[in-house]
């Protein structure tokens, strides 16, 4: 089981060995390191999450009895702690009061209200990173292109304007709620399922998170609190309220991915870092070549990874950077 402490919004990793005497290890990052120097490190919160964790290995029919039903989880091989806080943390734990419950909420790409909210064909989302890889602007003509088509000039399912992120394209769409018909879209979600904030996790070197309308998603005023950590990655929270369109009631939507009870949604955009834009320096680091659509592009595969802060249910939504070299 891996444990975090978050102290004034970093994150520290440890684990706890099973093999015998409970040992808790725990490294810290290295702005973890460099508060403890100077004397202001304060353990405020913490969080525990147990995605090493493989439950179908508890067996309630071992011969040797109920003493063994849990051998083989607890014998299962622990990573090593590492100070990488993006790395782990997608299974986190929570306590919740109530014993009667049947069913957790999740979280699901919404794929079926818009075409607009699909992935592109590759299984992904696709970030266009400049006018020439969009086909906005002086390039915006009737030649094939991977962000619009060419006889159309409609935009191409699952292409994320990352350079205009006011233009038309797609955007990622999440609805968060009960999967099941056992508990009827009808029937009101609880507030202690119902998710009111998310926590948008993006590695700022490629990108930044923007709401639907491609406004910027950065104070707090708007609804949202940015943070970045010491490997570079941003954390967008984000909350439903009056002055901000990125996260909204869902109870009213006819069309959802939702079998039962609904919460709320969640719908944004990417927006290309100046970076990827200007050169490709990054994509030869870091990428490589593909074609798309018969276009010749550089390309960075990442994850953008969306948690529920009440229950902690997080889902990684696949992007790629691409970049038209044609």
């Amino acid at each position: 089981m891996y444990l975090f402490i978050i102290e004034n919004g970093e994150f520290y990793m440890g684990f706890l060995d099973n093999s015998g005497d409970i040992i808790l290890d725990a490294v810290l990052t290295d702005l973890g390191r460099k508060r403890l120097a100077e004397g202001n490190f304060t353990i405020s919160q913490f969080a525990v999450a147990d995605d090493e964790i493989n439950y179908t290995l508890y067996n309630p029919s071992h011969p040797s009895g109920s003493s063994y039903y849990d051998l083989e989880i607890i014998q299962t091989p622990i990573l090593e702690s590492f100070t990488n806080n993006t790395s782990a943390m997608k299974s986190r734990l929570i306590t919740i009061t109530d014993t009667g419950l049947l069913y957790l909420p999740v979280i699901k790409e919404n794929t079926i209200s818009s075409k607009s909210y699909d992935k592109h064909s590759l299984n992904t989302f696709l970030v266009a990173v400049d006018q020439k890889t969009e086909k906005t602007g002086d390039f915006d003509d009737k030649a094939n292109g991977v962000g619009k088509e060419a006889t159309t000039q409609a935009p191409r399912t699952g292409v994320l304007y990352g350079f205009s992120p006011n233009e038309t394209g797609a955007a990622i769409s999440l609805h968060q709620g009960i999967d099941n018909t056992n508990k009827p879209k009808r029937v009101e979600l609880s507030e202690t399922l119902r998710e009111d904030q998310y926590i948008i996790q993006i590695d700022g070197r490629f990108g930044s998170i923007l709401n639907e309308n491609g406004d910027p998603v950065t104070t707090v005023e708007g609804g949202s609190l940015t943070t970045q950590d010491d490997d570079g990655f941003m954390f967008y929270t984000v909350s439903r309220n009056g002055n901000s369109d990125i996260v909204k009631d869902l109870r009213g939507s006819s069309t959802s991915p939702i079998a039962g009870s609904r919460g709320t949604q969640l719908t944004f955009k990417i927006k290309a870092s100046d970076i990827l834009t200007d050169n490709q320096s990054y994509f030869d680091r870091f990428g490589f070549t593909v074609t798309i659509n018969s276009i010749d592009c550089k390309a960075i595969d990442t994850m953008v990874r969306v948690s529920g802060v009440k229950t902690g249910y997080s889902v990684d939504v696949p992007v790629r950077f691409v970049k038209d070299i044609s």
